[in-house]
């Protein structure tokens, strides 16, 4: 039995005062993700995928905020990504402290 996601960007966006910057990116094949994964962007291919800070291909820089489901587990597709803005913390996904601090940088902050 197929869910339903019937949550609003709005659920993600913080405030409207400040951004949000919103970008059709290609999410690389590997995973579907869900709206609210923090991203990272792949260097040899300009690709985004989940931020991981373990990995070494450039997606364990943080880069974005995901603002809509990605079906990417078997091939890319466009989503729609957040950059600078302001974005509620409770509902990101794979948020560190590292990531935090490196995206805050980057002008996208959390509330």
């Amino acid at each position: 039995m197929a869910t339903t996601n019937t949550m609003t960007i709005a659920a993600f966006i913080g405030s409207s005062n400040f951004g949000p910057v919103l970008l059709p990116k290609t999410i690389g094949a590997a995973a579907d993700l869900t709206k609210g994964t923090i991203l990272g962007r792949i260097t040899a291919s300009g690709k985004m995928k989940a931020y991981a800070s373990g990995s070494a291909d450039g997606s364990q820089n943080p880069v974005a905020v995901l603002l809509e489901d990605a079906a990417a587990a078997s091939a890319d597709v466009e989503a729609v990504c957040g950059f600078a803005g302001v974005y509620v913390e409770a509902s990101m996904t794979g948020l560190d402290a590292a990531a935090k601090t490196a995206l805050e940088a980057r002008g996208i902050y959390f509330n």
